[in-house]
């Protein structure tokens, strides 16, 4: 290595995550942070594994473009696979190239509403309720960030690496990395934590079970 110069540090998940903190500093709670984030991460994750399952279905059927053009607009050709299904505007290729528009945060809640309506497994996982029950998306048009600050929070979400991002149980990671924030700022008791059950939900469709029980600790 020649004298000077120094080897760029690799980006860690962790780097990245502390790089999300950072831009939503002085924007909300810990708690509504860490959902922010974790939905973007979902978001992205959602949309790596859709656009693999694209290009698999490309390679299948791409002989025939009539047939190619109805499988890949079926949910089952995704679903079948565990895939989640994706509307062109809920990708996060869409969402990456609209980060700066001044309507991201509609664009990103009606990602979420569409993606949860397409694909029943994640019913309540991506949505709050109101009095009478009815599902809500409005998580992101209220979280009170700025175009800005959303923007610089999906750049920074977006720059894990592909093969880093596919590792076994990422959102349990980005998860406990905010819980350990938690005991940082002594937000809760000291090592009491109450997970919302469609944090739970989510965690357990991204972890993939095939079979078996997934058990929840209360």
């Amino acid at each position: 290595m020649a004298r000077g110069t120094k080897k760029s540090k690799e980006m860690t998940l962790e780097n990245v995550l502390w790089n999300c903190r950072v831009a939503l500093r002085g924007i909300g709670s810990t708690e509504k942070n860490r959902d922010a984030v974790i939905f973007l991460v979902f978001l992205k994750f959602a949309g790596d594994k859709f656009e693999k399952r694209y290009e698999e279905l490309k390679q299948q059927y791409g002989f025939n473009e009539g047939l190619f053009n109805v499988v890949k607009e079926k949910t089952s050709s995704y679903n079948a696979v565990n895939v989640f299904y994706l509307n062109e505007t809920s990708r996060w290729s869409y969402i990456v190239a609209h980060a700066g528009d001044n309507d991201i945060a509609v664009i990103l809640d009606t990602a979420m509403a569409d993606i949860e309506k397409m694909n029943p497994s994640l019913q309540g996982a991506l949505s709050s309720r109101d009095k009478d029950g009815n599902p809500v998306y409005t998580f992101f048009a209220t979280l009170g960030a700025t175009t800005a600050k959303l923007k610089d929070l999906i750049d920074n979400v977006n720059q894990i690496d592909a093969n880093r991002f596919h590792e076994e149980d990422l959102i349990g990671r980005v998860y406990e990395y905010f819980l350990q924030a938690y005991a940082a700022s002594g937000t809760k008791e000291d090592g009491e934590f109450y997970t919302p059950s469609c944090a739970v939900k989510l965690i357990a469709e991204l972890i993939e079970p095939y079979s078996g029980v997934v058990y929840e600790q209360r």
